[in-house]
């Protein structure tokens, strides 16, 4: 039903272009501006979240994910018959990937990106679902594919197709310029108050998981701090650099290690909204740690992607576990921030 019904608004839409009709008009709204929450891959969101929580209906938010996570190890059947636990609380992704790179590992990617923000923004108050979304797309210069949009009165969110792995700062660039540019036609006509970058980074001189092939830093500096925990995807990076050398036309802040030179902000997702999203109840089979029940949005929705434990370890700062693997869903996040001149 879900999929008969986002096909439909497609159809409808394609429709009224194929007929010279004009542009969709914008929803209606009680939103008085526009908060923009940029993420690498689908699963990203909660690194952004202390400054998305607690915005209320004043606000209009647009989740953009500028790829489709499709080159991911847990794609892998076998990875999937290892991490996925649906008989301790996860969701199963629709369809089952097939494969790294295959076109059933980001369709399974987006599914869990969007049962995430089904629940996620109803936490915040924001109750639509996929189902109350008109789908639509959009071309992003420098990007073949057309970037699939979902929009409604309380919130829309961008699937660009930016190459999971190789992701660019211009496709960055390009996808939030087009993104920005709906507003008056397909997204409502709002003043833009926020732009977020859920892209966590911390690149220290010691460690390098993944760096170029010589160990060295690839297009940033290794500046980072090895008490945080590291993590130095590329597509994060890229990120990061387009966001904050755009000229800010909001304030503009992207997810950084805890002692980030350039840092400028520290926010705390509260409480009963991190439980919400990350938190987990007792073990379902008495004895085994990795069985705890997956309660929170996160865990439910992205639990087969988890790592390094088949479940996300719930942090109050982003730093390494005892293995030495990244825990980067923190309740405490801190941001490199930039303000319109």
């Amino acid at each position: 039903m879900r999929g008969a019904r986002r096909r439909l608004a497609a159809a409808v839409v394609a429709a009224g272009l194929l007929a010279g009709c004009s542009p969709p008009l914008p929803p209606a709204t009680l939103a008085e501006q526009l908060l923009l929450v940029v993420s690498p891959h689908p699963d990203d969101e909660l690194q952004s979240w202390s400054l998305v929580t607690g915005r209320g209906p004043g606000t209009y938010p647009v989740f953009v994910t500028l790829t489709h996570g499709e080159s991911t190890t847990k794609c892998a059947p076998e990875e999937l018959e290892r991490t996925l636990r649906t008989g301790w609380g996860e969701r199963e992704p629709e369809p089952l990937p097939e494969g790294p790179g295959t076109p059933s590992c980001a369709e399974a990617r987006l599914d869990s990106w969007h049962a995430f923000l089904d629940e996620a923004t109803a936490v915040e108050g924001w109750r639509e679902t996929l189902d109350d979304l008109v789908e639509g797309e959009v071309q992003v210069p420098g990007v073949a594919a057309p970037a699939t949009t979902w929009v409604g009165e309380s919130g829309a969110r961008v699937a660009v197709d930016g190459g999971d792995g190789s992701l660019t700062p211009q496709v960055v660039d390009a996808a939030v310029d087009a993104v920005l540019g709906l507003r008056g036609t397909v997204l409502p006509d709002l003043p833009l108050a926020t732009v977020v970058g859920a892209a966590y980074t911390n690149d220290s001189p010691g460690a390098g998981r993944n760096r170029a092939a010589d160990g060295t830093c690839t297009d940033h500096p290794c500046e980072g701090d090895s008490r945080y925990a590291e993590y130095e995807h590329p597509d994060h990076w890229a990120v990061r650099e387009a966001l904050l050398a755009r000229e800010p036309q909001a304030w503009t802040c992207v997810a950084t290690w805890p002692r980030d030179p350039e840092l400028t902000q520290r926010r705390d997702v509260p409480p009963d909204v991190y439980e919400a999203l990350m938190g987990l109840g007792g073990e379902v089979e008495p004895g085994d740690p990795e069985s705890r029940e997956r309660l929170g949005a996160h865990q439910r929705a992205y639990g087969w992607l988890a790592f390094p434990r088949t479940y996300w370890t719930p942090t109050v700062l982003p730093v390494p576990d005892e293995a030495g693997e990244p825990l980067v869903m923190s309740s405490r996040q801190s941001f490199t921030c930039r303000r319109p001149a």
